[in-house]
């Protein structure tokens, strides 16, 4: 009986071994690479004075407002950033450009009128004025979207000409929006912060990484950051309509390839529309 119960147990290991084959936390022979740090985006260098730096920082107190262009308060407005190029080739990126391209399609598709910046067109003075135009009109009636692609340090999205566009000015810029239906998206690192000063009833934030840590690019089959990535395959092949569905899709997909690739990533999404967001 005792050589029963321990073949029986031996057999029992050997089933949990085999599972374990296909755990993403287990990487196969099969397995691209192990490096998962080859995909970080790298941190934004400045090596500008602090003084400059401050100089070159948009906060609070820099906010503006625009007048509502008029028209009818029933459309659906977004703006696309995505910057791979900077000024310079030190902070220059892979697949933000893309990022952008896609999500301009995707809503193209989901009849919103898009305004969007890629690479060199998205100039401190361009973004700001991009910005400022989708805050007016984001009144109520009007669905909105915001999506961002490019470098995220510290609490900032960075221009093309290496303008810090803080989460302070950010969030200002929409404290007057009365829109009851908002989606803003960031694929970038530590960018975390931005889901603070946006909270709002009728809103639904998604970060690709939290204040401190890193967003990834995707192997050279994925072509996007892998949050956006994840975001358009949540839409394209699961057919997910919903920006909560998606988000927890693009959330657990992108933490399944972390583990898999054995890189801390740290994506999350805060929800405070009552209801399904309908893109």
């Amino acid at each position: 009986m005792k050589r029963f119960l321990v073949l029986l147990a031996l057999a029992i290991l050997a089933i949990f071994a085999g599972c374990s084959q296909d755990s993403p936390v287990t990487p196969t022979a099969d397995s691209p690479t192990l490096d998962g740090t080859a995909f970080q985006r790298p941190e934004f260098i400045d090596n500008r004075p602090p003084e400059v730096q401050r100089a070159f920082t948009l906060t609070s107190a820099d906010a503006f407002t625009v007048p509502y262009p008029g028209g009818d308060k029933a459309g659906k407005y977004a703006l696309v950033i995505g910057i791979s190029d900077y000024d310079g080739t030190a902070n220059d990126l892979q697949y933000c450009d893309d990022d952008a391209r896609d999500w301009i399609a995707y809503l193209q598709s989901q009849g919103y009128q898009v305004t969007s910046l890629i690479d060199g067109q998205a100039t401190e003075a361009a973004f700001s004025e991009a910005v400022a135009n989708l805050a007016a009109l984001s009144v109520a009636g009007n669905q909105i979207v915001f999506a961002y692609s490019g470098h995220g340090s510290k609490g900032n999205m960075i221009s093309s000409d290496l303008h810090y566009m803080s989460d302070t000015w950010f969030g200002a810029m929409f404290d007057g929006a009365t829109s009851t239906a908002m989606f803003f998206s960031f694929d970038a690192c530590q960018i975390g912060d931005f889901a603070g000063v946006l909270q709002a009833d009728g809103r639904v934030i998604a970060c690709a990484s939290d204040a401190h840590h890193f967003s990834y690019d995707g192997t050279a089959d994925m072509q996007n950051g892998v949050f956006t990535y994840y975001q358009m395959e949540g839409f394209d092949l699961a057919g997910l309509v919903f920006a909560e569905d998606d988000c927890d899709y693009a959330v657990s997909e992108m933490l399944a390839w972390g583990r898999t690739y054995h890189v801390k990533v740290t994506p999350f999404y805060e929800d405070y529309y009552v209801g399904d967001l309908d893109f």
